[in-house]
């Protein structure tokens, strides 16, 4: 029952006793009034007409007054309990004949839980990839207990519950890690773990790391994660795939327990384009499960060799120490060409024909004389925009020697157009831009904080070509770290030109960075690493285009939506609005087709989903078309695992169980010890105190009465031609 205490009327007026008073002497002349009227009234008139002048004279002086009522209510309720149940798929899992989730409906219909449950005001929710208040969940395939953790808390912010109780084998593997979301939670969170602790035999590739990029004919390393249990010295061989074909085996040895372990297989692809490989790991005896022997990912496969043409028009120590780098490079094959004034070479030749330049991946210019290549100006604008080739401009004193215009500006990410420009000599560093740190062109180092140093301390440049415009849709890398007036000047930069990519340099030398380390007994680094990135992302055109399909991703699990999008821009990468189109899926081997129109996101980007696809190979074409015309025909590979995300790992996880509780100021029980929860959870009635305030004098309603009475006043006054 709710008992009120503490009733009060407080005044907020300044001086209440001289409120009171006036409202005494107008009530009374109220009632002197309406003792004799004119004409002569009937008692019960007077009474009414002396009753509505009173009601309204009180609403007035309530008003006046303000008056606030004010009270304390006080109740007891039980303390609220929050049950979050993972109703996921691993929860199936059978262990000595009863799954996980039996277990848990066991453990609830037990006489001690129900006995101690009935003390709370109990909330169940169920989880799994999100969270419901009943047990049909929607993605079962799926456990995301941070997100479950992070939903209840923003669900609870009004009335959070005393204790939370977790039921779950731990296993979590989608959304935010459950330890992030238990640092920031109010209340804290009992966890009992289900699931067997003992060695029942499985193997499971959980991950495979690998370089997004490899080259055909060349080895790569990929690094695979695998857990095992209840093995005794078994040998697992470990074997990476191309379709049916192998292309490496390992052996590892599996000791006894419950362990982890990450092995490296080195292997060479066979082709060039993005593939599919997968790892596996042929079913052991006696295995609980195999759906999790393997796993596949997905690499872009570049030639093995890389034809760079190296042009320049003099020989000195930057052309040297270039041209010594790209002959040293394995997946580098260097054709230099260096004219002489005349216009005739000192070795090598320029190609005269769009085949013979449509050869190099990479096109290098050196501060070449400018007007010497104006008649090949026309085989660089296809090489570009049409064979989708490399441009590395590294500007000098040749440049601004050119008359205006010069042909080479329309392919620039940043020019000049002072007339009368000059070098800058002074010396000084480069200060590569925040968001740009691990461009391929700008990463000398490996973190953050190394990049911005090694920029910093690498040798000085010592000339730097005022470029002062910098060309729409292009990206400035670096920048000179002069004084403040200079200091915006671009030292790297790169634009997309048609499905082709140009990056351009201001500054010199490099070459003195070959010599860095040296003097300090140390090894050089980082020239090689800026040059390699310069090339290898110059030559790689896979991402660039200016229309492009892609899958979200190139290996899903079972279960997952399977999502594609396309990025639809021209030639100067503007957004190309309305398009239309679509992705068709066939699943390998057969002439099964699933077809999905795209949807406009905006800003040039389309996407589409495909809800439900079976596992298997599927190739994909994706279409993009406006006004009828087809402006892109894609065509690629998807794989859809055969075993759900749940099934990469059946092994419970008591410890992040724990890690929960501990940080949010619960406890773990293993599910035959939960006996002690009661020891901890306090069962005694919560007494709630509720104060209440209720103002009187603020409120629309007395003005409302104020009119009313004194309207019908006027009325009854009317009606009886009272004076």
């Amino acid at each position: 029952m709710f008992d009120i205490t503490k009733f009060s009327l407080d005044f907020l007026t300044g001086h209440p006793v001289l409120t009171v008073l006036f409202l005494i002497v107008f009530a009374a002349l109220a009632v002197y009034l309406y003792r004799r009227t004119n004409p002569p009234l009937s008692v019960k008139v007077r009474l009414l007409l002396t009753a509505l002048r009173l009601v309204a004279i009180a609403a007035v002086f309530l008003a006046l007054l303000e008056p606030v009522v004010s009270y304390q209510r006080e109740y007891e309720r039980p303390p609220r309990l929050t049950l979050l149940i993972d109703h996921s798929g691993s929860m199936d899992v059978e262990e000595n004949g009863m799954s996980r989730f039996k277990r848990v409906d066991s453990l609830l219909q037990s006489s001690e839980m129900s006995a101690l449950l009935r003390n709370f005001d109990v909330t169940t929710r169920y989880f799994a990839a999100g969270v419901n208040p009943g047990p049909d969940v929607a993605d079962p395939h799926q456990t995301a207990l941070g997100e479950a953790l992070r939903q209840t808390a923003r669900d609870e912010l009004a009335e959070p519950a005393e204790y939370w109780l977790v039921l779950s084998d731990g296993v979590s593997n989608s959304g935010v890690a459950p330890q992030d979301v238990a640092v920031t939670l109010k209340t804290p969170v009992y966890t009992v773990g289900f699931g067997s602790q003992g060695m029942e035999r499985d193997l499971a590739v959980t991950g495979v790391d690998y370089n997004q990029v490899a080259f055909a004919g060349k080895p790569t390393e990929i690094t695979v994660h695998l857990e095992w249990s209840g093995m005794d010295n078994d040998h697992a061989p470990i074997q990476v795939q191309a379709g049916e074909k192998t292309l490496a085996t390992s052996s590892l040895r599996l000791p006894p327990g419950g362990l982890q372990k990450d092995t490296t297989i080195q292997f060479i692809p066979e082709r060039p384009g993005r593939q599919t490989f997968r790892v596996t790991v042929p079913p052991l005896a006696d295995e609980v499960s195999t759906d999790n022997n393997g796993r596949s990912f997905s690499m872009v496969v570049l030639k093995s060799r890389l034809n760079v043409l190296l042009v320049a028009d003099r020989l000195d120590w930057e052309f040297a120490f270039l041209n010594r780098f790209l002959e040293r490079a394995e997946n580098v094959d260097v054709t230099p060409v260096v004219f002489k004034n005349d216009g005739t070479y000192i070795m090598g030749r320029f190609p005269s024909r769009q085949e013979e330049l449509n050869q190099y991946d990479l096109v290098m210019l050196y501060d070449v004389t400018i007007p010497s290549l104006r008649a090949r100006s026309d085989l660089f604008e296809s090489f570009l925009a049409e064979r989708g080739g490399g441009l590395c401009v590294m500007l000098g004193d040749n440049y601004l020697k050119a008359p205006f215009e010069r042909w080479l500006d329309r392919f620039l990410p940043f020019v000049s157009r002072g007339h009368r420009a000059e070098p800058i000599r002074f010396t000084f560093s480069g200060l590569p831009a925040e968001n740009f740190l691990f461009h391929p062109a700008v990463r000398i180092a490996d973190t953050r904080q190394e990049i911005r140093e090694r920029w910093k301390e690498m040798p000085h440049f010592e000339m730097l070509i005022p470029a002062d415009s910098v060309t729409p849709n292009s990206d400035v890398l670096v920048t000179a770290d002069l004084r403040r007036d200079l200091q915006h000047l671009p030292v790297l930069g790169y634009r997309r030109y048609g499905a082709g990519k140009v990056l351009a340099s201001t500054v010199a030398p490099f070459w003195h960075w070959a010599f860095y380390g040296y003097g300090f007994g140390e090894e050089v680094d980082e020239y090689p690493r800026l040059f390699d990135g310069i090339v290898n992302w110059l030559s790689l055109k896979e991402d660039y285009d200016p229309i492009r399909v892609v899958p979200d991703k190139t290996v899903y699990t079972r279960g997952e939506q399977v999502g594609f999008t396309a990025f639809v821009y021209d030639l100067g990468f503007r957004p190309i609005a309305q398009a239309t189109g679509y992705v068709a899926l066939v699943a390998e081997g057969t002439t099964d087709t699933s077809l999905v129109q795209w949807t406009e996101q905006g800003e040039g980007r389309y996407a589409l989903n495909f809800d439900v696809v079976a596992p298997g190979r599927y190739l994909y074409t994706g279409v993009v078309e406006k006004d009828g015309k087809t402006l892109k025909t894609t065509e690629g590979q998807i794989v859809v695992e055969n075993y759900y995300i749940e099934d990469f790992r059946r092994r419970p996880d008591f410890a992040a169980l724990t890690t929960v509780s501990q940080l949010s100021g619960g406890r773990f029980y293993a599910s035959d010890h939960v006996s002690e929860l009661a020891q901890y959870l306090d069962t005694q009635p919560i007494r709630v105190t509720i104060r209440t305030e209720i103002v009187i004098w603020n409120k629309f309603w007395l003005l409302s009465v104020f009119i009313l009475v004194l309207g019908l006043e006027w009325l009854i006054r009317k009606r009886f031609q009272l004076i």
